[in-house]
């Protein structure tokens, strides 16, 4: 005896199994895209937060007198160390702290004259969201002053 199929017939329930098992797996990966990105603007959130915090800093010592006792000299005192300041909070993307670290500037291994490099650093307080796990976010930059 043959027996036909009819055309009205649905899906076996392994069929249904298989498409709901692909299906999951797509929205498994979807998910993690998903945290993926989440993690991707939160570390450029803190990145650019970080940058921002250093130029504001690099636009303040720019601002600044050249007779400021932040540009003495060494011997001063005020070369000792770097200088932190105190901590600042961005919101939604973390607290920072500020250092900054003033230097004689020198060519070919002379001391150029009331010319001063200042390095700032800026580092965030806690761990931030990373797309390779919880890290440290630190940014830096650099800016020539003339003292008087």
């Amino acid at each position: 005896m043959n027996v036909s199929k009819n055309p009205q017939s649905g899906f076996s329930l392994v069929e249904l199994l298989v498409a709901v098992l692909i299906l999951a797996v797509g929205l498994l990966g979807l998910a993690q895209l998903q945290i993926t990105a989440m993690k991707t603007n939160s570390q450029s959130a803190t990145s650019t937060a970080a940058t921002a915090l250093a130029q504001k800093v690099v636009e303040e010592i720019a601002a600044m007198n050249g007779d400021d006792p932040m540009f003495d000299g060494p011997g001063s005192g005020t070369w000792a160390s770097p200088v932190t300041g105190s901590p600042v909070t961005v919101a939604g993307a973390g607290t920072y702290v500020i250092t900054y670290d003033v230097t004689q500037v020198q060519a070919a291994g002379v001391d150029v004259t009331n010319v001063r490099r200042i390095e700032i650093t800026v580092t965030s307080t806690s761990d931030v969201m990373h797309v390779l796990g919880n890290q440290t976010r630190e940014a830096k930059a650099f800016t020539l002053k003339r003292a008087i």
